[in-house]
């Protein structure tokens, strides 16, 4: 996939949210749901895990919230990287909301210590992409409520073998939903309404989340952009 970013439809001067993580005061933004640590140093976020095993496993993962609420249509990205890009995997939560309409911070939802059916079973609502998947390498898009796999796409940070941070960026506008690396695209849908259930064109949460045997993942640089109005005529 080539297709370049839609830098076009993004409102660059006016971001919802965007911090260089600057200092241990940014994590007042942010929310963690099981794990160990979050931390910044040096202008890198990082979330640390149990870390107690190197294999996919149902235990001690962990979901990073953004505390601030964005709208059902963004741009977003960030970089990332991993220890070990051959061990682990990482998913971003985006247009998440309770069933009912509700913030996830409700305090009628369910506690949620990131066990993972907790988020694409339970009572939110939204997509998620595991974007970053180690040895699986390939990215998969899902539907919330339900964990419905509506397209799967590439995984080109699983690839490299060095250790530099690679760009991430996640694309909703209406019903299109795109994922691209380095500027790249790995993945594409178009969520059609239909077939499972409507498009999540509510405002909701964007949320990190990485499975225990990724044992730390790290970012730089994170923004949260609006679109522009002429993305509807996309």
């Amino acid at each position: 996939m080539t297709k370049s970013a839609p830098l076009q439809y993004v409102n660059w001067n006016e971001p919802i949210y965007s911090t260089q993580f600057e200092s241990q005061a940014v994590l007042e933004d942010w929310v963690l749901e099981g794990g160990k640590s979050m931390s910044i140093e040096e202008g890198v976020l990082t979330l640390e895990s149990e870390g107690t095993s190197t294999k996919p496993g149902p235990y001690n993962h962990l979901v990073a919230w953004l505390e601030t609420e964005v709208p059902g249509d963004f741009y977003l990205e960030f970089d990332f990287r991993p220890k070990n890009k051959q061990q682990g995997l990482a998913i971003i939560f985006f247009n998440t909301r309770g069933t009912g309409g509700e913030s996830i911070f409700d305090p009628s939802l369910s506690e949620r210590d990131g066990t993972f059916i907790q988020y694409h079973s339970g009572d939110l609502n939204g997509y998620h992409i595991s974007y970053w998947s180690g040895v699986r390498n390939g990215s998969n898009l899902r539907k919330n409520e339900g964990f419905a796999l509506v397209q799967s796409g590439e995984d080109p940070i699983s690839l490299d073998k060095s250790d530099q941070f690679h760009r991430v960026g996640i694309y909703k506008n209406d019903g299109t939903i795109r994922y691209y690396v380095d500027g790249e695209l790995a993945l594409e849908y178009q969520d059609d309404g239909t077939t499972n259930g409507p498009v999540w064109n509510h405002s909701g949460w964007i949320g990190l989340r990485q499975m225990d045997h990724a044992h730390w993942t790290q970012y730089r640089n994170l923004s949260v952009y609006p679109l522009q109005d002429s993305a509807s005529e996309e």
